[in-house]
């Protein structure tokens, strides 16, 4: 009894999946075409390793205390981890975004949940976590089954030191406007002025 289930709600779903995955693949490869490049493959994988390890510690926590309430955030967790920013929380350790192609906005709930939904299939999960995988390091945008579902694809994005040097900015802002002192441009020097006059500047601020 027990191996019959286990036959028919993993192994079975999991052989299925993997004999549909390519032609699946290949027929949404057809239509996808996307101007962005590819992320580093080497920060995927590590952000896949927090969020997972996030995942690992609420099962962690429904073993020990036995209340679904753990697997069903588990659950909400690996759905929706890119709606907020277009990243998960290994997302933004990496520096790393989940945008819609077309828009090149970040994904938002819809597309969290369409790219991500496959991971809680009994059985297909299992394959696609190799499959999915191989997908994203052959693939020129590394965009795996779950992007083409969902028409997005995994970019470089504003990182963990970029998001200190923003909040950095930001409360010296404020703090200046509390003291009613502004933060005012550096002054240039007058002879690196009148050396540089005829050279252009370039752009403080960068948009990623």
């Amino acid at each position: 009894m027990g191996a019959s289930f286990l036959i028919g709600l993993v192994l079975l779903p999991a052989i299925v999946f993997a004999l549909a995955y390519y032609p699946i693949l290949n027929r949404l490869s057809v239509a996808l075409v996307s101007p962005y490049a590819k992320a580093d493959v080497a920060k995927r994988l590590s952000a896949v390793i927090v969020d997972g390890f996030l995942v690992m510690s609420l099962l962690g926590l429904y073993r020990s205390s036995g209340s679904m309430l753990f697997v069903i955030a588990g659950a909400a967790y690996l759905l929706l981890r890119d709606a907020l920013w277009g990243r998960s929380v290994g997302k933004l350790f990496c520096g790393l975004v989940v945008i819609h192609v077309e828009s090149g906005l970040p994904c938002g709930t819809w597309g969290s949940v369409n790219r991500n939904l496959l991971l809680l299939l009994p059985g297909a999960n299992i394959a696609a976590a190799f499959l999915e995988t191989a997908t994203i390091v052959r693939d020129p945008q590394g965009q795996r089954l779950g992007d083409r579902f969902a028409q997005t694809q995994v970019v470089e994005g504003l990182g963990p030191k970029d998001l200190v040097t923003a909040v950095q900015e930001w409360w010296s802002d404020f703090v200046g406007q509390l003291d009613g002192s502004p933060r005012k441009p550096r002054r240039v020097p007058m002879k690196r002025a009148l050396s540089g006059s005829g050279l252009g500047t370039a752009a403080s601020n960068v948009c990623v």
